[in-house]
Parts: C-alpha cells; sequence; structure tokens
C-alpha cells in the first residue's frame, strides 16, 4: 500500500517527536514509512519541500479568529501559533527555515495582517505587526525547544526562566504598540 503525503508528514512528526530535527532524513523517513527514499520524492521533490509541507501542516492548526477586537484576535493568533509550535520538538527551527527559503505559505502572516488591517492600521503597520508577533513567536520557542533538548539530554540543567511569561509580555508590548499606533492615527 502506498503512502499519502499526510502519511509521510505524520511520520515525519512522528521521528521528531521521538528524537530530534537533526535525526530527520528521507532515508530515515522512507525506513520509517517502510518504502524506499525515491519513493518520498513523488510527494516532495527534495527534503526541502517536504519540510516546508511540514512547516504548513503544524500551523494549520492557527485558525482566523472571527470574535472580538483586533488586539485579541491578534493575542488568539499568537498563542495559537505557540501552541501548535511547541506540540512539534524542532517545528519553530523548520517553520524559521520554510519561511525564510519562500517554500511555505506563510498563512500565518497573512492572519495577522488581516486582523490587523481590520482593527485600522494601514497595510505597512499591519505587515511590521505581523512580523513583530511571528518573530517573537518563532524566536522565544526556538529558545524553549533548543533548551527543552538540552536539558533532555543533559548538556545543562533547568534554565528557571518563564519563556511563557516572556512571550505574554512581549506580545503585550507589540499589541499594546500596535494600538496606541491606532488610536495616535485616529486622532
Amino acid at each position: 500500500m502506498s503512502n499519502s503525503r499526510s502519511d509521510v508528514l505524520a511520520a515525519a512528526r512522528a521521528i521528531l517527536a521521538e528524537h530530534s530535527l537533526a535525526d530527520l532524513t528521507m532515508r530515515r523517513l522512507a525506513t520509517d514509512l517502510g518504502v524506499r527514499p525515491n519513493a518520498l520524492y513523488w510527494h516532495f521533490p527534495n527534503k526541502q519541500t517536504m519540510l516546508a509541507a511540514l512547516a504548513d501542516d503544524i500551523l494549520d492548526a492557527v485558525a482566523v479568529p472571527a470574535e472580538g477586537s483586533a488586539p485579541e484576535r491578534i493575542r488568539r493568533v499568537a498563542t495559537a501559533m505557540r501552541a501548535a509550535l511547541l506540540a512539534v520538538p524542532d517545528s519553530a527551527e523548520i517553520v524559521s527555515s520554510a519561511w525564510a527559503s519562500g517554500l511555505s505559505t506563510r498563512s500565518t502572516v497573512e492572519t495577522i495582517v488581516t486582523v490587523a488591517s481590520d482593527g485600522g492600521l494601514d497595510e505597512r503597520t499591519a505587515a511590521g505587526v505581523a512580523t513583530a508577533v511571528c518573530q517573537l513567536t518563532i524566536g522565544l520557542t526556538i529558545e524553549e525547544q533548543t533548551r527543552t533538548q538540552m536539558e533532555r539530554l543533559g548538556v545543562t540543567g533547568p534554565s528557571g526562566r518563564d519563556f511563557d511569561g516572556e512571550f505574554e509580555d512581549g506580545l503585550d508590548v507589540i499589541v499594546s504598540g500596535a494600538h496606541a499606533r491606532t488610536t495616535l492615527t485616529a486622532d
């Protein structure tokens, strides 16, 4: 029986959950799926496109909130993005790389731009808010996931950092600043 694209992405997630991004090779993925490595190229022309599809798959859980003020909606998108990333080890690094390569959809960025624009921000400022929110979320999550792995491997002890608190504080600064900007431009 052949594997679907979804099967390949699920197997990639399983490797990440059990091991790490360094262990996610096309050869290992094929072995776990019980196929030859060239069978994976039916779905993905190379590893980078597979990782980009995986990034999109991970962030598919981030929905556009329909209700609430723009600041509340931006917070919900950012919180959902962080939760989706934290659910899959090393996923923040995967998303960052996929976005940098231009191979993924960046739909979460578009969602935040839309919500910020709906809240009264001009297109450029809305894009700036999306960049700030996504970079805070990805960057802090990379640090947290790296630290978790280092602790798991016994490389270092607990950091004592409050990553949730840091995320909330950073998000508050971004959202409050964006809201203040709409208030200032409305005056």
